[in-house]
């Protein structure tokens, strides 16, 4: 989910080639505009998702090329692509200070005059191409919002995409030309589409904003780990995305957020606010980048929370804290920066500015985001991303018994880097945290305020019995059922491999409750979600070893419901 916290195009266009998105699908109808006033600014349509593409161009500079005339056969095309870049360091855009910012690692073609792609590159870290193309021929430059390495050391494919466009594929087209017969340049340029007081043109930087924040992210990664191939990622977003859930083809987006769907054929996505004058998260790079930590976590770590409503103030589940501790805290970790902005309102000219390096208000401790993303970003600036990195990825954390949490997290890190424990440990002590003894921190002792959210895990005996678990609604005055207390952990050994049988069973005769139970095994292993009054019961498939047992109230009715938990 987003932390607190997207844009249209100039000449852009949601090119015709289908590339795979990334989990939630989503929507928009493109405006097509700029008939052909010059010729250096041209429109394309691309097959039948519609949509116009374009861009501000530049004039070409021929550059003689040793030993070519007017017999040559080939010429070399370079260029840059850039966009324009709306800061967002306090909160609203500065539309007063905007730059052309270089299109990092995108999909370069050059198309002749039937649009078949004559030869195909992608701009480097600088947004410069080079390409050999014929010469004495006519042709333009398609820069794609995609980034796209294939080979067995470090891949990837990621697409910006219209979801209110049929998933079509952002792009910007240059106008047409002539290749002659010496090397020439052509940069392409996407504008912003602001006038000054509002978005009067295509905004065709949007898509690239965005783009730029994943190849960020991306670097970041591949600074520690260089040989990492990442699982193909779509990003939708649309000027049409507004904070209303529904249709997601319709805009009807909710916020900007991560999903993993698992249904066939579906790969993980990110959708993005674009909304002028109520949401739009294109140059809120901070959003962006939060959003793609939840997609590390679901490439290459473990994610195990339950999402819902968040806010800094909240004493929140554990695994939703940790998990969007970790989002605020890599948006900075990424970008190198200390501080989380997000824009909204009129103008996009307010919003929030969390600075990432203050722990949280008290109460601090293991259920604030605010305390999770103090310890890790300060970890980050104390000892680097490495050891962050391979604690996230290693089997213990990734794999281990205990749910995601600060805890697990913590053994991990002392484990996998031993000369940076003191670091973590005085930045756990100092957000009232204990340094855990092992993944399930039986040594915690701050509670919140909550008393039934300690102890962390409660042992059940595997048919021995029934024994009691207890959650409450007392941090969750909004309802979403994700607050300190809304869930009871239980830890059992499963003696050998086979089904075992759980059953929930509320006691005192609390009224309108809907007992739910979701069993971990190093992974989700099973649930019982049925509907059922005052009972939940199920049989989930164990391997022999140690599991966890998570309950709650679907309902979230009461400050104390109270459960017997069985397993045989």
């Amino acid at each position: 989910m987003r932390a607190g916290l997207f844009f249209d195009l100039r000449m852009w266009h949601p090119s015709a080639t289908a590339i795979g998105r990334i989990g939630r699908s989503w929507g928009e109808i493109m405006k097509t505009w700029l008939l052909r006033t010059s010729a250096l600014i041209a429109v394309a349509l691309l097959g039948a998702c519609g949509g116009g593409g374009g861009g501000v161009f530049f004039p070409i500079v021929g550059l003689p090329v040793p030993g070519s005339g007017s017999g040559a056969t080939t010429v070399t095309l370079t260029g840059n692509a850039t966009f324009d870049s709306v800061p967002n360091t306090t909160g609203g855009l500065n539309y007063g200070a905007i730059a052309a910012k270089p299109v990092r690692g995108a999909v370069v073609e050059i198309l002749d005059a039937n649009a078949a792609v004559l030869a195909s590159t992608a701009t480097d870290g600088s947004g410069a191409y080079s390409v050999s193309v014929p010469a004495n021929t006519t042709v333009s430059v398609r820069v794609k919002a995609q980034m796209l390495q294939g080979g067995s050391a470090a891949s990837w494919d990621v697409s910006v995409r219209d979801n209110t466009q049929g998933d079509a594929l952002y792009s910007m087209d240059s106008g047409s030309f002539s290749t002659g017969s010496a090397a020439l340049t052509r940069n392409v340029h996407a504008p912003s589409g602001w006038n000054g007081s509002s978005y009067a043109s295509a905004r065709v930087a949007g898509p690239f904003a965005v783009l730029d924040a994943v190849y960020a992210t991306q670097a970041k990664v591949l600074s520690v780990a260089p040989s990492t191939a990442f699982p193909p990622l779509r990003v939708f977003w649309s000027v049409n995305n507004v904070p209303a859930s529904g249709n997601t083809a319709l805009g009807q987006i909710g916020t900007t957020f991560f999903t993993n769907s698992t249904a066939a054929g579906a790969t993980r996505a990110i959708y993005v606010l674009g909304k002028e004058n109520v949401d739009t998260d294109e140059y809120d790079s901070s959003v962006v980048a939060h959003e793609w930590g939840h997609y590390y976590q679901s490439a290459f770590s473990r994610d195990d929370s339950p999402g819902g409503g968040h806010s800094l103030t909240d004493l929140l589940d554990r695994r939703v804290a940790f998990s969007e501790g970790w989002g605020n805290a890599w948006s900075g970790i990424a970008l190198a920066r200390s501080n989380y902005t997000d824009s909204v309102g009129a103008s996009q000219a307010v919003g929030s500015n969390l600075d990432l390096s203050a722990g949280a208000a008290s109460p601090a401790g293991w259920y604030r985001e605010a305390s999770i993303q103090s310890i890790l970003w300060n970890l980050n600036s104390q000892v680097g991303f490495k050891p962050i990195h391979d604690a996230l990825t290693g089997a213990s954390f990734k794999s281990g018994v205990a749910v995601t949490s600060i805890h697990p997290f913590s053994v991990a890190f002392n484990a996998a880097a031993p000369g940076s424990a003191s670091a973590l440990n005085t930045l756990l002590s100092g957000q009232s945290i204990a340094v855990p003894n092992d993944p399930f921190a039986g040594n915690e002792t701050n509670n919140g305020g909550v008393a039934v959210a300690l102890p962390m895990y409660t042992s059940v005996a595997v048919g021995g019995g029934a024994t009691q678990a207890c959650v409450t609604n007392q941090a969750d005055a909004g309802g979403a059922g994700n607050k300190l207390g809304s869930y009871a952990y239980l830890r059992f050994t499963a003696p050998a491999q086979r089904n075992y049988a759980i059953a929930l069973s509320v006691t005192g005769g609390t009224p309108g409750t809907d007992p739910d139970f979701v069993v971990y095994q190093g992974r989700r292993v099973g649930q019982g979600l049925s509907i059922v009054a005052g009972s939940e019961s199920g049989s989930v498939s164990l391997s022999q070893g140690e599991a966890v047992i998570v309950v709650n109230d679907f309902k979230n009715v009461s400050t104390n419901t109270c459960f017997n938990v069985t397993i045989n």
